[in-house]
């Protein structure tokens, strides 16, 4: 039986939600590549980044994670004193700086 997902309201910075976007051709590829990331960035050791947008200018969006990849994020962000929204952030950015668009090969 598969896992039921759990809904996490994120909020992007602008930065990191302009650089990953660049990623996405279509709509339902968002989810695909947020879980794809968060299986494949050691959330353990990423970098943190420092969240310094105000609320309403970062990018809301809702991402349909398997609930224990949420939990994954949620214990390893309580490890690391910061939020869920931080990590999450911390590992699209990384992503994003470290994979090529295909326009770009």
């Amino acid at each position: 039986m598969p896992e039921k997902p759990i809904p996490l309201r994120a909020r992007l910075e602008p930065k990191v939600d302009e650089k990953f976007r660049q990623h996405i051709r279509r709509r339902g590829e968002l989810v695909k590549l947020v879980v794809l990331i968060l299986k494949t960035i050691d959330l353990s050791t990423v970098p943190l980044l420092e969240i310094t947008s105000k609320l309403e200018d970062m990018a809301g969006t809702t991402v349909k994670l398997p609930a224990t990849l949420h939990g994954k994020l949620k214990r390893i962000a309580d490890k690391r004193k910061t939020s869920m929204n931080a990590l999450l952030n911390s590992a699209l950015w990384q992503y994003s700086n470290s994979v090529k668009r295909k326009d770009e090969e």
